[in-house]
């Protein structure tokens, strides 16, 4: 497990960015923030991988407007456009970073 957390480590702050980008996606249509944040408690599925891992709760199925959403194909066409639109912004911001035109 040590070596788990040492991985999940390595990848800490790229998660944060890869976090706070999906966030800032779902803002822009209007969603509500849930705040980005690193839990205390370790998670399997994010410490397992050797890559930048993030958990996104799209809502919650106990409150009903959420449940609609979510269940709805305009939701969930919401949602996976958001995801795309976070994750190639993503990557952008690592080839800039990678070719030495970053901020970083």
């Amino acid at each position: 497990m040590m070596l788990l957390r040492m991985r999940a480590q390595t990848y800490f702050q790229r998660s944060a960015d890869l976090a706070l980008t999906i966030e800032d996606e779902f803002k822009k249509v209007g969603r509500i923030s849930r705040e980005a944040k690193q839990r205390k408690e370790g998670i399997f599925v994010l410490y397992a991988v050797a890559m930048p891992a993030v958990l996104v709760e799209t809502g919650f199925i106990s409150n009903p407007e959420e449940e609609d959403y979510l269940n709805s194909e305009a939701g969930q066409t919401e949602i996976c456009e958001v995801l795309i639109q976070a994750l190639k912004r993503y990557k952008f911001s690592l080839e800039k970073q990678q070719s030495g035109t970053g901020s970083r």
